[in-house]
């Protein structure tokens, strides 16, 4: 049966007293209390150490607290009355230094215990994105930057391995990768692969399908399930790849980047376009009341503008206006 103890006891005086650190008078005012608190003599016991002045081990299984207290205590009555006293050394200097860098070394073993044991159970790290969150971006520990697009997450290892730089990506991000010709890059989106030694490039594999577009650099691309199947892409250069099939162009879509880099470019455009470059950008879900509004035609150039004041320029040649709610707008005719 597991004892309750008293709440009144110093736990302190009692680590003392077990360490053997208490000094002669320390030790008389100690037994004094035990003559009043029998609580001290039932937590010396329970501490599992021989200790002769507490005089708990008794021959029988069952332990009777209540016995034992009187045999304690009378041993302390007998002791004052014979004036014999314990003889109990103070420690060391050295010995308390040696407990104690002891207690350090085990407890940064534990601390090393425990994270590696955490890192080789959970290996990864995942960066995330929120839906309708704008765009974020992570620094990884070789200098590489990625920036996310909404809805998106990536997975990457907590220590890259020493021969590669390998995380996954699910969703749109922008990969500014820090060169390192020993240490090849290497992304998987789906069941594509991209591998880089240090470029700047767009994936996209929010789709149906995986799209490639490099800024600078050199970049592999292949399938995941036909390694043999892959394109070497230059700046420029836009890939897709879908059911293995992988494809090459040069991309005219001048707004494709535009959700990192807040820059848009409108040449006569229909504003069903227009809309689809904002929906991306800004997260926002753009809506016509009629389908002759969509074709209306827009030019201009938009960087870093805020999505009111492009809702507004949109709007004010046609006679239109635009309600918002949340991350649904409405544009409609006025009245």
């Amino acid at each position: 049966m597991t004892k309750e103890f008293s709440h009144t006891l110093d736990w302190e005086i009692i680590s003392k007293y077990l360490s053997g650190e208490m000094t002669e008078s320390e030790l008389e005012v100690f037994e004094a209390e035990m003559a009043v608190n029998p609580g001290y003599a039932e937590a010396i016991k329970a501490s599992g150490k021989d200790l002769t002045l507490a005089d708990l081990y008794l021959a029988n299984e069952a332990f009777d607290s209540e016995d034992a207290w009187l045999n304690v205590k009378k041993r302390i009555v007998n002791k004052k009355d014979t004036n014999t006293h314990f003889s109990v050394s103070s420690p060391s200097p050295f010995k308390t230094f040696f407990r104690l860098a002891a207690s350090i070394i085990i407890l940064f073993g534990i601390g090393l215990l425990a994270q590696t044991t955490y890192t080789h159970l959970y290996p990864n790290k995942t960066f995330v994105c929120e839906i309708n969150e704008a765009s974020k971006s992570i620094t990884l520990d070789d200098g590489s930057v990625i920036t996310l697009n909404s809805n998106s997450k990536l997975i990457y290892p907590r220590k890259f391995k020493t021969n590669e730089r390998r995380v996954k990506l699910i969703g749109e991000a922008f990969f500014d990768v820090a060169k390192n010709p020993n240490k090849a890059f290497i992304i998987n989106a789906k069941d594509a692969e991209v591998k880089v030694l240090g470029t700047s490039f767009n994936i996209n594999a929010a789709t149906n399908k995986v799209e490639v577009l490099v800024k600078t650099g050199k970049v592999q691309f292949s399938s995941i399930n036909e390694p043999d199947n892959k394109l070497i892409l230059i700046p420029g250069d836009f890939a897709s790849l879908m059911k293995s099939k992988l494809e090459k162009t040069v991309t005219l879509d001048d707004n494709y980047l535009s959700w990192k880099t807040r820059q848009m470019i409108f040449r006569d455009t229909k504003l069903i376009e227009v809309a689809k470059v904002l929906n991306r950008t800004y997260q926002v879900q753009i809506h016509f009341q009629e389908a002759a509004i969509k074709d209306l035609p827009l030019t201009s150039t938009f960087d870093h503008d805020p999505l009111d004041d492009i809702l507004n320029y949109m709007c004010a040649p046609f006679n239109l206006v635009y309600e918002k709610k949340g991350n649904q707008i409405l544009i409609k005719k006025a009245n």
